[in-house]
């Protein structure tokens, strides 16, 4: 902390790391602003070719100027340390927001990849391949914008993470296939990775998992992936054929642009029908040249089919007398075997692991020798409480089960956030406003409250609370605030002394006063003619408020 890069830029802080970089919030001391320096890692620092290629695509992609882009301001070397200089972006990254919030809404994940793709429009458009679109590259802001960042490092990246020592490592699981086989990469890689982002966006899930990064690049290479609808229920066919084509094994059947891409989304939106047929899964073995950590386990899970394929010519050999005292002593066993469990394994209660951490749950289970099972489930709740917390559990508490069970639970993901539509644009009837709040999803009460507007006319919607566009949850409480007519305000009470007292009366009246008359004797003012009032002319009065006018009976004044 306190260092000093290239003379200007004064280090504040660490905010992350990862394989190839240290990041620091810094201070740039020439133009006074909060700036943000990555600082690449010392192992890098005798690799002249990485280097090299590193100072050529951080400069490329400073050329790049989109608002969902991080911007690039410098880059430089400091002694033997080669940094770069970018915007600094206060927020969370997205695979931080994944983790918290997800599932999203196909109307919120759709918003958010809609402006990922639109950044890879443009760096594509400029001649630049991101390489490594995963949810930790991008940053979301405060007020809910996306940005990709890492652009400058990405070719870089491609050949110095990626095969290091001939294995796959990193964030495989946004890996397309051809980055797996070593192949020729291109703008639908980058296509295929944000097809794995939005498929996790909307059903919480990577596509592909596994225990070890060569199995999961396998899967890749090899498997397709579930259709989203068949992983969480209520997503769109439409949907569905977007995330399919994007993830497509071959190039061919892939999305050829990020326009492409974001026009299918925009079908989506708007309510038309995209269509898609299933394509092909790409051949395994593709001549393409496959890494060496790959080609190994390819290798072995040949060997494996050929040690079974050896063993089942061998089980021919096996004389029939043989194969039925094999039989006998594996059914004499399992009957023992189950006769065993079902008379000698000990009963327990199940605990009531409502309100708990995962963690709490695990350690209550195992003291009552029973097992936190690995399928966590995540659903929303009414209390924001409860988040990150047992809502449900498989066997309800005092349930008897054998010890050693596995318990699943289901784990509160808080209450469901949505962005809440604006009803007060056009000050819609307050019933419109109702409707238009139920079908955006909404299920909390909706309070009405009216007051008076000068201007609104009565059962029109003044303002609202949430705000438009706020993240508020599905079941919280709504307000409505709703005209009731034109509001009364203060006047000053205008001279009809003198006039007669019906048109004095309607000139009072054009001022929303109420009028109430009184008669007393006058010599001075003639019979019917308004003597005086109260209040007193000029005197302020409020509209809708009543006044005395006093009328002259007589005798008037003489002759």
């Amino acid at each position: 902390m306190g260092r000093m890069y290239g003379g200007r830029y004064e280090i504040e802080e660490k905010i992350g790391a990862g394989g190839m970089a240290i990041v620091y919030k810094a201070r740039d001391t020439l133009l006074n602003r909060t700036v943000a320096i990555k600082v690449l890692r010392e192992q890098f620092v005798s690799d002249e070719g990485f280097i090299r290629r590193f100072r050529r695509e951080a400069q490329s992609a400073a050329s790049l100027s989109h608002h969902n882009i991080v911007s690039i301001y410098d880059v430089g070397k400091d002694g033997e340390a080669d940094y770069i200089v970018m915007e600094y972006v206060k927020g969370y990254t997205l695979k931080e927001i994944i983790r918290k919030q997800a599932p999203f809404s196909p109307e919120r994940a759709i918003y958010i990849v809609r402006q990922i793709a639109e950044a890879l429009a443009h760096a594509h458009a400029n001649n630049i391949i991101h390489r490594d679109i995963k949810p930790q590259n991008i940053l979301v802001t405060m007020d809910g914008r996306a940005k990709v960042t890492d652009f400058g490092i990405a070719r870089a990246a491609s050949s110095a993470t990626l095969t290091h020592t001939g294995d796959i490592v990193g964030s495989v699981h946004y890996l397309s296939p051809e980055q797996a086989k070593g192949a020729q990469t291109n703008e639908q890689s980058d296509i295929y990775s944000l097809g794995i982002i939005l498929f996790e966006l909307i059903t919480g899930k990577v596509p592909y998992d596994g225990d070890t990064p060569i199995t999961i690049a396998l899967k890749h290479i090899q498997e397709e992936a579930q259709v989203p609808s068949t992983v969480l229920t209520g997503i769109s066919t439409e949907l569905d054929g977007v995330i399919m084509k994007a993830l497509a094994k071959s190039v061919q059947d892939r999305y050829k642009s990020a326009d492409e891409f974001l026009n299918d989304l925009d079908r989506i939106q708007s309510g038309q029908t995209v269509i898609w047929n299933r394509a092909k899964l790409d051949d395994p073995g593709s001549e393409t040249q496959i890494h060496k950590g790959l080609r190994q386990k390819v290798n072995e899970l040949n060997s494996d089919n050929k040690e079974d394929t050896l063993h089942k010519k061998n089980k021919k050999k096996i004389p029939l007398v043989a194969v039925l005292a094999i039989i006998t002593i594996i059914l004499v066993g399992g009957t023992a075997a189950a006769l065993w469990n079902m008379y000698y394994v000990p009963e327990v209660a199940v605990p009531d692991l409502k309100g708990l951490t995962i963690e709490q749950a695990r350690i209550k289970l195992e003291n009552n020798s029973l097992i936190l099972g690995e399928n966590i489930e995540y659903a929303f709740s009414e209390d924001n409480d409860d988040k990150d917390k047992v809502i449900n559990q498989s066997y309800s508490p005092d349930t008897l089960v054998k010890a050693g069970r596995e318990i699943e639970v289901t784990l509160s993901r808080g209450m469901e956030v949505m962005v809440f539509p604006d009803v007060t644009t056009t000050h819609p009837l307050a019933e419109n406003a109702v409707n238009i709040i139920k079908a955006a999803g909404f299920e909390g009460e909706i309070n009405i409250k009216t007051m008076l507007h000068p201007t609104i006319l009565e059962n029109r919607v003044i303002s609202q609370s949430p705000a438009p566009s706020a993240m508020w949850p599905k079941t919280s409480n709504i307000e409505l605030y709703v005209s009731g007519g034109e509001e009364l305000s203060m006047a000053v009470m205008p001279d009809v002394i003198g006039m007669p007292s019906e048109e004095a009366k309607i000139s009072l009246e054009a001022y929303k006063l109420v009028v109430r008359a009184e008669t007393q004797m006058s010599f001075l003012f003639p019979i019917d003619a308004v003597i005086s009032t109260v209040p007193a002319p000029g005197k302020p009065v409020k509209q809708g408020s009543e006044i005395l006018m006093i009328i002259s009976e007589g005798p008037g004044p003489p002759p």
